[in-house]
């Protein structure tokens, strides 16, 4: 059994893993965290991700095709007196794809409404619920990475994708872990998402050169390369009298930190794991926190935003949907004409990493069946207009095919990072995204609970790294169904 197949095969129970995580840009009530890892049963290998593709392959879902459901006529009626209504917790994604949408099809214009549901992405797993029972219009709805399985596995709140006339054939393309996340554990596909969320170190070039020599990014990766390296690059800065952190928070360390810990938070007898992992993690954490090697603001503050715009940061862990048009990067910088907009140039980092994730569901009370079968078509399914999308709105799309074309295109170029390609980097970072056996249904809770226990250690409210421990299983052990010894 090839390793998709063993992730597919053995997670019928498992969610997705993410501390409050931000799916596609806009904030987050909690560190956003993780990478978006799921499997399904092995039900859902055929039935909808139809791939032999290790889940960290550059390959698409369906490079071996599997049975899959023909397409079938879309079960959805259309009530013309009525808007496709979309639901999300901000514009930054559904705006801009209702704009392009639109462009694209100059006769739908003023026939799509995106409407608020909740202000963060936590907060709108909560906010749809109670929406969807008050009877409010819905068509689609974006669904974030860690509590996805909450909603594709309730039949009153999604409905199969394919119901609109598709295939599971028709998303071949994407990359086979998206398909394994939006399928259910009954192996049926329920979220199709329209991008993929590699991520990268992004750093003030002009900094790089000043204080470190470094003129390339090239030269750049060779003082980041791995923790030990940045760690060292961190520490000489201080040393020299540079007060330059080398690292943008906490939570942006997380992100990359949290992707590469090689064991589940919760075993097959759900209960807590606690491994090395959490200590060497704790201790580094500190060790910069204390040092000045990670600045002390916490994501998703006006701080966070700021430090961009002066010399105090050398660079920020940033993923694809922090790159694009109106995300972190714009912001970070000052935005077009800011002091450092331009200034900003990408590289790897210290190992690869993804940061959240986001998928349309289909309501089961979709009254627009024709138009939301076009809509998940042109950003999920359609290479053209997928392609179309990703230069609009600087989107690292759901397809490994399109993304490789414009790479070797060099069709985009990101005025933030002074016309550099992001793409380029986060190719090949996307292509190290690996889900195996990584995550369980607990996970967004877990993470909430340890991160906050962290905090605590960094600023010296807990004792030791021993108390530490205790606070964060005095928190998991009000998670329910989650055994803590």
């Amino acid at each position: 059994m090839n390793k998709l197949k063993k992730s597919l095969a053995v997670i019928a129970t498992l969610a997705i893993a993410s501390t409050g995580l931000v799916a596609c840009g806009g904030d987050s009530s909690s560190t956003p965290a993780t990478t978006t890892k799921a499997s399904t049963t092995a039900a859902a290998t055929t039935a909808a991700a139809g791939s032999t593709a290790a889940a960290g392959s550059t390959e698409a879902a369906g490079s071996t095709t599997a049975a899959a459901a023909p397409a079938g006529e879309n079960k959805f009626k259309d009530d013309d007196s009525s808007k496709l209504t979309i639901l999300a917790w901000n514009a930054d994604d559904v705006g801009p794809m209702i704009q392009k949408f639109e462009e694209l099809n100059p006769d739908k214009k003023g026939k799509l409404e995106y409407k608020n549901v909740g202000s963060k992405g936590q907060e709108a797993h909560e906010q749809y619920a109670t929406y969807f029972k008050g009877g409010n219009d819905v068509d689609l709805f974006v669904m974030e990475a860690d509590w996805i399985l909450d909603y594709i596995d309730n039949d009153e709140y999604t409905a199969p994708i394919t119901d609109l006339g598709f295939s599971t054939d028709d998303f071949k393309g994407n990359y086979a872990y998206t398909v394994a996340i939006g399928t259910n554990k009954n192996g049926v596909l329920k979220g199709a998402s329209w991008q993929a969320t590699p991520g990268a170190y992004v750093y003030n070039k002009e900094m790089a050169e000043k204080y470190l020599g470094a003129k390339t990014p090239a030269e750049m990766q060779e003082f980041v390369k791995d923790w030990d390296t940045f760690t060292a690059t961190a520490k000489k800065l201080q040393d020299e009298g540079h007060k330059i952190a080398m690292a943008d928070t906490l939570g942006g360390m997380w992100q990359v930190w949290q992707y590469n810990r090689k064991n589940a938070w919760a075993d097959k007898d759900d209960n807590l794991v606690i491994d090395e992992f959490c200590k060497t993690y704790a201790e580094l954490a500190k060790q910069y926190y204390d040092n000045g090697y990670v600045t002390k603001e916490g994501q998703w503050t006006d701080g966070w935003n700021a430090m961009g715009q002066g010399e105090d940061t050398m660079g920020f862990f940033f993923c694809t949907w922090c790159l694009g048009k109106g995300g972190q990067l714009e912001k970070t910088s000052g935005g077009a004409g800011g002091k450092n907009y331009g200034k900003f140039d990408i590289c790897a980092g210290p190992s690869a990493w993804a940061w959240g994730g986001s998928w349309l569901g289909l309501s089961p009370k979709c009254n627009n069946g024709t138009l939301a079968h076009d809509f998940v078509k042109t950003f999920t399914v359609d290479e053209t207009t997928m392609a179309d999308y990703a230069l609009f709105k600087g989107e690292f799309v759901n397809n490994p095919n399109v993304m490789k074309k414009l790479v070797d295109e060099k069709k985009n170029q990101n005025p933030a990072l002074g016309n550099a390609d992001q793409f380029a980097v986060l190719y090949e970072a996307a292509s190290k995204i690996d889900m195996d056996g990584k995550i369980t249904k607990f996970d967004s809770q877990i993470k909430d609970a340890f991160n906050k226990s962290v905090e605590k250690y960094v600023k010296g409210q807990v004792a030791d790294y021993a108390a530490m421990e205790n606070d964060f299983k005095k928190a998991a052990a009000q998670i329910t169904g989650l055994n803590v010894q």
